[in-house]
């Protein structure tokens, strides 16, 4: 066997140093044993320099603001140090981010709220630094406003078919640009074969938690399921996709999952979507630890760092509503060793 030499080792130490450095299982064990957010929040800053500044009061909209600071900067550190082709496909795969931004302010245009500023503010700082397509998207009052600040973005062809509409659907219009997200991902990582495992195992559990959501909340009959998953198979080839739209409950969906290398997800309907989360970063740990010879390393970093984000949120969310601290252990995408 020949050696394998690491694709750009310097950003893969710092990758690793910076991993290294965010709050972790152990981190997150000792937050859970606070009683209250006073004690959280002095805890916290002493764990992490992002949260120096929170108190008691930070509300969760404030603490998701900070994460993605960090996670911008990460981002931005990461684009620098990529060939002009290593950023294409960088791109391309941040993209979930740009769309993020526009789902949120599309939502904006369908709430009464006018107190989420802090949600505006967030999409301001991912455009301002790495979304410049749709640079000023925050400030839209209107549809016709909203469709003209994302005329420059990759899916826009999709947004233009709503535009002379009277109703406007925002899942058909979200469910679209997801859709072809993940299949022009899935098909520019195929012959990667890291990178096809972190983006095909996310679409073929998000095509299972369609499906099994969409039937039983909003009763969608088998041709509606069809037109809304998204048309790549990864390891759940289209006969077993077939099964599961036809299958009548959770445990149907269950024995069907249980010849796939995902029947440990499939345990029980209340923790579904714990398990998947779970899977998912455990995926992207392996791959950010084993990965040498490609980008898909940095790809899984930036999972996990999303991961762990939710997990902080999570627990902070805990402690603040009292959870028992069993039940926020087990909400967790982070496990113990």
């Amino acid at each position: 066997m020949g050696f394998q030499f690491t694709k750009y080792p310097n950003l893969k130490a710092k990758l690793r140093a910076l991993y290294a450095k965010k709050i972790n299982i152990s981190d997150l064990n000792d937050l859970i044993k606070q009683n209250n957010l006073k004690n959280l929040s002095t805890l916290l800053k002493s764990k992490s320099d992002i949260f120096k500044n929170i108190n008691e009061n930070t509300d969760r909209l404030e603490i998701e603001s900070l994460l993605d600071e960090s996670q911008i900067q990460d981002i931005i550190k990461i684009k620098k140090l990529l060939s002009k082709k290593d950023n294409k496909i960088f791109e391309d795969f941040l993209l979930q981010y740009e769309i993020k931004c526009v789902k949120s302010m599309l939502r904006k245009l369908f709430s009464d709220d006018k107190t989420d500023d802090i949600i505006v503010q967030n999409v301001k700082r991912w455009t301002m630094y790495l979304f410049e397509d749709i640079k000023g998207i925050e400030t839209v009052e209107n549809f016709d406003e909203f469709f003209k600040a994302t005329q420059r973005m990759k899916y826009s062809e999709i947004l233009r078919q709503y535009q002379n509409k009277e109703v406007i659907n925002v899942f058909e219009i979200e469910n679209k640009i997801d859709k072809m997200y993940f299949e022009t991902l899935y098909d520019k990582t195929k012959n990667n074969k890291n990178m096809q495992k972190i983006v095909g195992s996310e679409i073929d559990l998000l095509n299972v938690l369609w499906i099994f959501r969409l039937k039983k909340y909003y009763e969608f009959k088998p041709e509606e399921l069809k037109n809304v998953l998204i048309n790549r198979n990864y390891m759940l080839k289209k006969d077993l996709i077939e099964k599961l739209i036809n299958a009548t409950d959770f445990e149907e969906v269950k024995e069907i999952m249980q010849k796939t290398i995902y029947k440990k997800i499939f345990t029980n309907e209340e923790e579904l979507e714990d398990n998947i989360d779970k899977y998912l970063y455990s995926v992207n740990k392996k791959v950010f630890i084993g990965d040498l010879t490609s980008i898909a390393y940095i790809f899984a970093y930036v999972n996990l760092i999303d991961y762990q984000n939710n997990d902080i949120v999570n627990t902070i969310e805990g402690v603040r509503y009292n959870l028992d601290k069993g039940q926020i252990l087990s909400r967790l995408a982070q496990e113990e060793v």
